[in-house]
C-alpha cells in the first residue's frame, strides 16, 4: 500500500464518520463558553488574556478561544462553521499521529504499519465523540494538534517551529504541557539524544508559561472554585482523592476498550467514591504493577511498549485530578490525547498477531474499525441538541443529578411539563441543593405550580422553599408560594410573600391578583 492511500484513507475515515457531527446544534457547555461569553462575540486582546469572575472566563485559553471569535466573525451563531473546523481538526490530528508515530517507530520492524493502523483506530474512536461533537471540545483538538506539530517539528530538527507550536499548543490547553516529558522519553528509547539546549528550551517554555497562568489566574494553576456537584473529588483529603482517581483511571480505560455507554457529564452521583481499602486497594495495586512494567519498558528502551504508556500517562497527568483536583471528575473529552497511547499498545499488540496470522488480524482489524466507526456515528447523534444528549446521558448515568435537571429543563421548553416533573424531582433527590441560578428556580417555580394544581402544596411549599434560598431575587418564586399560601388559608404568610414579589417585580400579574385578593393595594 502506497503513502498516498494510508493517508487518503486515515483522512477520509476521520472525516467520514463525523458527517452527521456537521449539521448538529449547540449543546450544553457551548452556550456558557460560545453563545453566551461577550469574549466571543465582541474580542478583544484583554478579554483573551483575562479570565476575569465570570463563568465563560473560567480558563485561561486563549487560541481556543481566538477560534471561537473565528468562527464567529465569518458565521456568527450559526453552528455549522463550528463543527466543520472540529471536523477537519479531527481529521488533521489523526494524520498527524501517523507522522509523528511513523517518525519515533522507524527503527522498529513494520514501524510505519504500526502508526498508520494506531492513528485508523484513533481517527475512529467513540470516546473522542465529546471532543469533535461538542464545539467547546477544540481545545482538545487544538491542544493535542499543536503538540503533535511541535514533537514532529523536534524530531526532524526545526527547534524555533518546534518552540512556537508548543507554546501556542499551551495556550490552546494547559495539558499540552505532556510535551515536555514526551521527548525527552522518545529520544532516549529511540537512542537519538538532541542537544541538551533543545530540551532546556523546550521546558523553559513551559516554566514561561506556567508563570504567565500563574499571574493571570491571580496565583494559582488550578480553578478557583471546584463545585462538589462536578468534583466532589476536589472535598476529599489528598489520599482519598488519589486513590479514588487512580480507580476512574481504570474507567477511562474500560471505556477504551469498550465504549458502549457514553455520557457527556459524569458528575455527583454519577461515579461513586469510597474510602475503604476494599474498593481502593485493587485499583491502586494494578495501577503499580502497570507502572512498573512500563518502567521496565522505559529501561530497556523497548520503544514500541514504552511509548503507548509515555503518551498516556503524561497526557493523562495534568488532568487526572492526581496533582491537582480539576473542575471535572471525569470527562471523555479529557481522553482525548491519552487515547493516542491506547490506540498504539493495540497496534504494538496487533502486529505481533498480525506477523503469525496475517488473514485474520487483518479482518479482526476491519471489524473493530467497522464497530468503532458504527458506534461513533451513533455518537454523534446524542449531540445533535440537549435534548438528544440529556436524554442519553440519563439513560447511561441515571444518578447524574445535572443530566436530569437538563432534561427536565429541556421538557419544560418543549411544553411537556408532565415529562419534566420526574426528572426534576429526580435531580432534588439525588442532590438536594443542585439548583443554581435563576434558571433552575425557575424550573422549581413551574413543578411547584404542576403540584399546587394537583393539591400537593406540601411538595409545593417544599420546592419553593428551595427556589427562594437558592435565588431570593426571583420574583415569581416568591408569588407562586403566596398563591400556595392562599389557598391553604395562611392570608399572612400568602400577604408577605406577595409584597416581596410586587416589591422585586411591580409588574408580576401572580403578586398582584393575590393582593387583590387579600384586599391589600399596592
Amino acid at each position: 500500500m502506497t503513502e498516498r492511500i494510508r493517508v487518503a484513507l486515515l483522512v477520509g475515515l476521520a472525516l467520514l464518520i463525523y458527517l452527521n457531527s456537521l449539521f448538529n446544534r449547540f449543546t450544553y457547555d457551548d452556550y456558557t463558553y460560545i453563545l453566551h461569553n461577550p469574549t466571543v462575540a465582541e474580542p478583544s486582546l484583554r478579554g483573551l488574556a483575562d479570565p476575569g469572575n465570570d463563568p465563560s472566563h473560567r480558563f485561561f485559553r486563549p487560541v481556543s478561544f481566538a477560534s471561537y471569535q473565528l468562527n464567529w466573525a465569518l458565521a456568527g451563531d450559526r453552528p455549522f462553521g463550528y463543527h466543520l473546523t472540529n471536523v477537519l481538526l479531527h481529521a488533521a490530528v489523526s494524520l498527524l499521529l501517523y507522522f509523528v508515530l511513523k517518525k519515533l517507530l522507524v527503527a522498529v520492524p513494520r514501524g510505519e504499519t504500526i502508526g498508520w493502523v494506531a492513528a485508523l483506530l484513533f481517527a475512529v474512536h467513540p470516546i473522542h465523540v465529546e471532543a469533535v461533537a461538542s464545539i467547546v471540545g477544540r481545545s482538545e483538538l487544538l491542544a493535542a494538534g499543536l503538540l503533535l506539530v511541535a514533537w514532529y517539528s523536534h524530531l526532524t530538527d526545526r527547534p524555533v517551529l518546534a518552540l512556537t507550536c508548543f507554546a501556542l499548543a499551551l495556550f490552546a490547553k494547559e495539558s499540552a504541557v505532556a510535551l515536555v516529558p514526551l521527548v525527552v522519553i522518545g529520544d532516549y528509547t529511540g537512542g537519538r539524544f538532541k542537544p541538551l539546549s533543545r530540551y532546556l528550551s523546550i521546558a523553559t517554555t513551559a516554566v514561561a508559561f506556567a508563570a504567565v497562568l500563574w499571574a493571570v489566574q491571580r496565583g494559582r494553576f488550578a480553578e478557583r472554585l471546584v463545585l462538589f456537584l462536578n468534583n466532589p473529588l476536589a472535598y476529599l483529603p489528598a489520599d482519598l482523592r488519589i486513590l479514588n482517581a487512580l480507580r476512574i483511571a481504570w474507567k477511562y480505560l474500560a471505556l477504551q476498550l469498550y465504549p458502549a455507554r457514553l455520557s457527556c457529564d459524569y458528575s455527583f452521583s454519577s461515579i461513586p467514591l469510597y474510602a475503604t481499602w476494599k474498593h481502593l486497594a485493587p485499583a491502586a495495586v494494578a495501577t503499580l504493577v502497570v507502572f512498573a512494567l512500563w518502567t521496565w519498558t522505559l529501561w530497556t528502551r523497548r520503544i514500541e511498549w514504552c511509548l503507548p504508556g509515555a503518551i498516556y500517562l503524561a497526557a493523562f497527568s495534568v488532568t487526572a485530578n492526581i496533582l491537582l483536583p480539576i473542575g471535572t471528575i471525569m470527562g471523555e473529552r479529557l481522553a482525548y490525547l491519552p487515547s493516542a497511547g491506547f490506540c498504539l499498545l493495540i497496534a504494538v499488540a496487533w502486529i505481533r498477531v498480525e506477523r503469525v496470522w496475517s488473514r485474520a488480524a487483518w479482518t479482526a482489524l476491519a471489524l473493530v474499525l467497522l464497530g468503532f466507526s458504527a458506534r461513533t456515528v451513533v455518537r454523534n447523534r446524542d449531540w445533535h441538541d440537549n435534548f438528544s444528549l440529556f436524554s442519553a446521558a440519563v439513560r447511561t448515568v441515571p444518578g447524574n443529578a445535572k443530566m436530569h435537571d437538563g432534561l427536565g429543563g429541556e421538557y419544560i421548553m418543549r411544553g411537556q411539563r408532565d415529562a419534566a416533573q420526574p426528572e426534576l424531582q429526580a435531580a432534588i433527590r439525588i442532590y438536594p441543593n443542585f439548583p443554581q441560578g435563576n434558571d433552575a428556580s425557575f424550573r422549581l417555580v413551574l413543578l411547584a405550580a404542576d403540584l399546587e394544581q394537583t393539591g400537593d402544596t406540601d411538595d409545593a411549599l417544599k420546592f419553593l422553599d428551595l427556589a427562594i434560598h437558592r435565588s431570593p431575587g426571583l420574583s415569581l418564586a416568591w408569588s407562586a408560594r403566596s398563591s400556595v399560601y392562599l389557598q391553604r388559608g395562611q392570608a399572612a404568610l400568602a400577604l408577605r410573600d406577595a409584597q416581596i414579589a410586587w416589591q422585586v417585580d411591580p409588574s408580576n400579574i401572580q403578586a398582584q391578583t393575590v393582593l387583590k385578593a387579600l384586599g391589600w393595594t399596592p
